[in-house]
């Protein structure tokens, strides 16, 4: 099945029509504002390309929102056969649907846009594939932006994404399903340590996936966070080490480096060659390749990393008879291993104001939701209950 690709002009890229683009529909849907408007479009496709313009100047931002914005025009035109000014709310409920369990033909291995076998949804074995219910929630709300977008522009008259049952879903706590718990860290680290190293590819991987996943747990940093990261952002400030980091909408924040990982980045240096720890200015990727010299890697390529070892380390748990981390452990992703940093640093009882500095989180109620006290506190009360009239017959 071929997913034409929604192109946007930019220095180096053409957005001139072709049989491989999306095309300018020429019918305008029900939801088209007439009259004047603030943006020079005659078609959807055009008023989304203005709308990914807006973003020029933060890459990542602008790959994840044209990422969302092609997706959903591919299923409006291939599957509702409707332009983008003729969705209503029921194509947002349907769609919402869709993206949790796509039709199998729109799932396949992640390649480059540009390949020819591309597909638009992922598709991590023969039984899973489609969105998690995080990357659903993200969907909607990249979604709810561009409509936002085009109505304030006078463009459409109305936002279906603006419609909402019941509460956020944003208010929900961060529950177990989605953490590495304590007894699994310990696992992993444990097995990391144990990785074959006896050629010299071995080791390259196994210092490489030790760092990684030190990395990632102890900085608690978002996957597209670290790629860019080179080893100066790891600096030394009034005697203190600190990562510096830039995330999301570009900010950049100062997350502290505990022992563990300091002694993890000078483990990882060694093995690369160089002086215990970085100086400032110096280049080097905080993650190299195995391949080349020195050379940095993708979001991309660090995320199936992290997902292999994720995998081995599942399949060797439940070797040894540990079916529960097994479990734990095989559908682990980059932001499983943040969403359990902090819940194990306000476990160790770090401040909730400093975990939530350290996670960058613009709001301390987002941070609050990885506290798991009153759960833990609710069950203790009531696996001590027992039914009625059990203790006076001891008596």
């Amino acid at each position: 099945m071929n997913f034409p690709a929604l192109m946007i002009e930019t220095e180096t890229e053409s957005a001139a029509a072709s049989s491989s683009t999306l095309q300018p529909a020429t019918a305008h849907g029900w939801n088209r504002q007439q009259g004047a408007c603030l943006i020079d479009a005659d078609s959807d496709v055009e008023a989304v390309r203005t709308w990914l313009k807006e973003y020029r100047k933060r890459p990542r931002t602008l790959d994840s929102y044209r990422k969302e914005a092609e997706r959903f025009l591919l299923w409006a035109s291939l599957k509702r056969g409707k332009n983008l000014s003729d969705i209503n709310r029921d194509d947002v409920l349907e769609y919402s649907d869709f993206l949790r369990n796509p039709d199998v033909s729109w799932c396949g291995p992640t390649r480059p846009r540009s390949h020819p076998d591309w597909k638009p949804f992922a598709k991590w074995s023969p039984h899973k594939h489609g969105l998690s219910e995080s990357s659903c929630l993200q969907a909607q709300v990249i979604l709810a932006n561009l409509f936002r977008y085009l109505v304030e522009a006078g463009y459409l008259r109305h936002n279906p994404f603006a419609l909402k049952r019941g509460r956020s879903p944003e208010a929900r706590a961060i529950h177990d399903e989605r953490l590495l718990e304590k007894e699994t860290i310990d696992f992993l680290f444990n097995w990391l340590e144990t990785l074959p190293a006896e050629t010299e590819r071995e080791k390259r991987h196994a210092e490489r996936a030790l760092w990684i996943i030190s990395l990632y747990y102890y900085t608690a940093a978002r996957l597209r966070e670290i790629p860019a990261a080179r080893m100066a952002d790891m600096r030394l400030i009034r005697g203190n080490w600190w990562f510096r980091v830039t995330g999301k909408g570009d900010k950049e924040g100062l997350v502290p480096v505990p022992a563990a990982l300091l002694a993890a980045l000078q483990r990882y240096r060694g093995f690369l060659g160089l002086t215990p720890l970085p100086s400032p200015g110096e280049t080097t990727p905080l993650v190299c390749s195995v391949y080349g010299e020195m050379a940095a890697i993708s979001a991309d390529s660090l995320y199936k990393i992290i997902k292999s070892i994720m995998k081995s380390a599942a399949d060797d748990a439940r070797a040894c008879g540990d079916s529960q981390i097994a479990a734990n452990l095989e559908h682990a992703t980059t932001h499983w291993l943040r969403h359990s940093s902090a819940s194990h640093q306000l476990e160790a009882g770090l401040p909730l104001l400093t975990v939530s500095q350290n996670l960058r989180h613009s709001q301390i109620e987002t941070t609050r939701r990885y506290l798991h006290t009153e759960d833990d506190d609710r069950h203790q009360a009531t696996v001590n209950w027992s039914k009625p009239g059990k203790r006076s017959r001891e008596q």
